[in-house]
C-alpha cells in the first residue's frame, strides 16, 4: 500500500521535480541543465514504472498516462501563459527585427522539414508516421505532435514513439547550445519608469493570477479557431492569447504590470509540470517497439536546423541574438527557461516572434504538405 502511494501519479511528480531540480545544478565546464534536468529524471522513472507494470504496482498505465497528460497541459498552459504576457507587455510592433525574426523561425523549421524528406528519400523501411514523429520530437513542438496524430492514413502509435525517442536529444541539445551562445546576449536594463511599475509581491501574485487566467481562456478560444483546417492548437492560441493580454495591460493598467521576476515562480512551476507530464509518458515508450534510426534520424533534424538559424542569425541580425531565435526557432519552453534564469529582465519579444513562425510552419507543413 506504501509503495502504491509512493508511485502514485501525484507523489511522482513532485519526487521527479525535485530530483530533477538538483540534477539540472550540477555544472560540467560551466553548462548545466537547469530545469531540463526534470526531464532526465522523467524519463527514466517512466522507463521505470513501465518496466515494473507486469508486477500490477500500477493498476492501469493508460490511466497513468492521462494523469502526465492532464499536468502537461496545466503546464504548458501556466509557461506559455507567462511567456507571452511577458512578451505583449515588450512587443514593439513597429520593430522590424520581430519579423525577421518570424522569417528565420519559420526557415529552421523548413530545413528540418526538407531533412525529414530527404531521409525518407534514402531510408524507404522507415513508415511516414515515425518520421513525422522524429520531426516533431526532434523540434520540440507539441501542436505539430498533435496535428501529425490526427492525419489520416498516419499511425499514430508510431508518431508518439518517434516523438518518444527524439524529444529529450532535441530538448537537450537546445538548452545546451542557448547556455553556449548566452554570453554575448544582453539583458534589457529596467529604467526608473519601469522600477515604479513594480507592485508588491502580494499584489503581484494575485494580478499574476487573474492576467493567467485570462490568457489561458482567450487562448483557448484563439487555439481552437480553425480556418481551412488550421488551427494554431493550446501552445500556439495561449502565447498570442498572453501576447495580447500583456499589451493590453501595457496600454491600459500599467500598475499592474508585471516584470518577468514576478512571473518566474508560475513559469518554473508550468516549466516543470509540462517537463514531467511530457518525460514520464516519452519513457514508458522506450519499453515498447524501438529503432535506433529514429534516434539518429531526430539528432540530424535537430542540429541541422540549429545550424541554419545561426547562419541566418548572423545574416539578418548585428545584435548576439543567436540564443533567443535559436530557443524559438526550435520552440524549446526549456530553453528560453535558462535565458529567463540567467537574466531575469530579458526581451522575449524576438523569441515570441521566432516561436510563432515556426509553430506556424510546422502545423502547416505537417497538415497541408503530407
Amino acid at each position: 500500500m506504501v509503495l502504491y502511494s509512493l508511485l502514485s501519479p501525484i507523489s511522482m511528480v513532485f519526487i521527479v521535480i525535485i530530483l530533477g531540480y538538483y540534477l539540472g545544478r550540477i555544472k560540467i565546464l560551466k553548462v548545466s541543465l537547469g530545469l531540463s534536468g526534470v526531464l532526465i529524471v522523467a524519463v527514466f522513472v517512466g522507463w521505470f514504472l513501465a518496466v515494473i507494470t507486469p508486477w500490477k504496482t500500477i493498476a492501469d498505465i493508460e490511466e497513468y498516462q492521462s494523469y502526465m497528460k492532464f499536468f502537461s497541459t496545466f503546464g504548458t498552459a501556466l509557461f506559455v501563459s507567462t511567456i507571452g504576457i511577458s512578451t505583449g507587455s515588450t512587443l514593439d510592433l513597429h520593430n522590424r527585427k520581430n519579423v525577421k525574426a518570424v522569417l528565420v523561425g519559420s526557415l529552421m523549421v523548413v530545413s528540418a522539414f526538407v531533412t525529414m524528406r530527404i531521409i525518407s528519400m534514402i531510408d524507404k523501411n522507415i513508415t511516414i508516421s515515425k518520421l513525422l514523429g522524429s520531426l516533431c520530437g526532434a523540434l520540440t513542438t507539441t501542436p505539430g505532435l498533435s496535428a501529425a496524430c490526427e492525419l489520416k492514413n498516419v499511425a499514430s502509435e508510431e508518431v508518439v514513439l518517434g516523438y518518444g525517442c527524439t524529444y529529450i536529444f532535441g530538448v537537450i541539445a537546445t538548452v545546451l547550445f542557448v547556455q553556449i551562445t548566452t554570453r554575448k546576449l544582453t539583458s534589457v536594463p529596467q529604467n526608473s519608469s519601469q522600477k515604479e511599475l513594480q507592485v508588491n509581491q502580494n499584489t503581484a501574485a494575485l494580478s499574476g493570477l487573474i492576467q493567467i487566467g485570462c490568457t489561458v481562456i482567450l487562448g483557448r478560444i484563439i487555439g481552437s479557431v480553425e480556418i481551412l483546417n488550421f488551427s494554431l492548437g493550446n501552445s500556439g492560441g495561449m502565447l498570442c492569447g498572453g501576447m495580447i493580454i500583456g499589451f493590453i495591460v501595457k496600454k491600459t493598467f500599467q500598475k499592474n504590470l508585471l516584470t518577468t521576476k514576478e512571473l518566474t515562480p508560475f513559469r518554473n512551476l508550468g516549466l516543470a509540470l509540462f517537463l514531467v507530464g511530457n518525460g514520464i509518458p516519452a519513457g514508458m515508450q522506450f519499453c515498447g517497439e524501438f529503432d535506433i534510426k529514429i534516434i539518429i534520424y531526430g539528432i540530424l533534424m535537430t542540429l541541422f536546423p540549429i545550424a541554419i538559424g545561426v547562419i541566418l542569425n548572423k545574416l539578418f541580425f548585428k545584435e548576439g541574438l543567436t540564443a533567443l531565435i535559436i530557443a524559438g526557432g526550435m520552440t524549446s519552453t526549456p530553453a528560453v527557461a535558462v535565458l529567463n534564469t540567467k537574466y531575469s529582465n530579458i526581451c522575449l519579444s524576438t523569441y515570441a516572434s521566432a516561436y510563432f513562425g515556426a509553430l506556424l510552419t510546422v502545423v502547416i507543413l505537417i497538415s497541408y504538405v503530407i
